[in-house]
């Protein structure tokens, strides 16, 4: 048995397995795995003041080597941003405030603005704020989630992609936003999911990721914050994990028990299934890499005759 030095953010508990010592680029990073719910983290986690300097100034270096997003990105993004307005498309009406946490460039915003409705976004990355306030004019402010304090139901939606995994405390973010939303709103989420097999087993830990779900504690780490799950679906492809939760109309009612009987015996034995072997014997692998070389080569095409980022975003959502 091992003993964490952070406690299980869904269910308190600190005895834990150790599941891997490297990070996706051979870096140590040690991950565990709580006993009693499954959920996954980094521990130790990095220092809080140099992990807000590395999404502050270096994460969208390291992540897209750049400051700021070039056309590719632009093409790719707004095409997300499209993926990401129809799954809450169905939830609108006229007149919603919206509001997009961790908004990267602004796409997503930028869609929905472009939509008809009113959105405003957070983001702590200087450059890509910087970014989509200037380049894309859109109301985006520079921070972290854990600095800002709206008004109690300022929103009718709020969206939050591939954020969660990043917090150091995804339970308190989701408290956070429950208090935003208005009673009977929405939120949407997605996050990866431990359980995929999309990346090759050395390549599933990520330095950046602190804690990793699977539908099952992810849920139950939204229920614990006082949502109802109204949607639940694993993404095509990648099997990322959206979700669509919403503050109750009455009082939030956590659930009684935190403890996940059998989910930590679930995930431990599809991480052992997927070996390096078992992954690169699949063709799924060879198949997705040519789809996506394929993918690159339209891009380039797609992107050659813009210059401008507005004029390629609006040309794709004219479509």
């Amino acid at each position: 048995m091992t003993v964490a030095s952070i406690p299980c953010n869904l269910c308190g508990n600190t005895e834990v397995e150790v599941i891997g010592d490297t990070d996706r680029k051979g870096k140590p990073l040690r991950t565990v795995i709580c006993r009693t719910c499954g959920l996954v983290w980094t521990d130790p986690r990095p220092d809080a003041t140099a992990n807000r300097e590395y999404y502050a100034e270096h994460y969208r270096i390291h992540y897209k080597a750049t400051h700021q997003p070039k056309l590719k990105h632009v093409y790719r993004e707004t095409l997300r941003a499209m993926e990401r307005f129809r799954r809450i498309e169905p939830l609108l009406s006229p007149g919603m405030r919206l509001l997009d946490v961790g908004a990267g460039g602004g796409f997503f915003p930028y869609t929905v603005k472009q939509r008809g409705y009113t959105i405003e976004g957070i983001e702590p990355n200087l450059g890509f704020a910087a970014y989509a306030s200037e380049v894309l004019q859109l109301d985006i402010q520079a921070g972290f989630l854990q600095d800002f304090d709206f008004a109690e139901g300022s929103f009718d939606i709020i969206t939050l992609n591939h954020v969660l995994e990043h917090l150091e405390d995804p339970g308190a973010a989701l408290c956070r936003l429950w208090r935003w939303i208005r009673p009977g709103a929405y939120l949407n989420l997605e996050v990866p999911n431990i359980e995929a097999t999309y990346h090759a087993p050395g390549h599933r830990y990520h330095l950046a990721h602190l804690y990793n779900f699977n539908p099952v504690n992810l849920e139950r780490l939204a229920r614990k914050a006082g949502y109802l799950v109204y949607d639940q679906r694993l993404m095509p492809g990648t099997r990322h994990i959206n979700l669509i939760l919403q503050r109750p109309e009455g009082p939030a009612q956590a659930p009684a028990d935190l403890t996940i009987p059998g989910n930590y015996q679930r995930i431990m034995a599809l991480l052992e299934r997927h070996t390096a072997l078992r992954h690169y014997l699949s063709p799924r692998v060879y198949t997705r890499f040519v789809r996506k070389q394929f993918a690159y080569l339209g891009e380039k095409i797609a992107v050659r005759r813009f210059h401008d980022a507005r004029e390629l975003a609006d040309s794709l959502l004219a479509r």
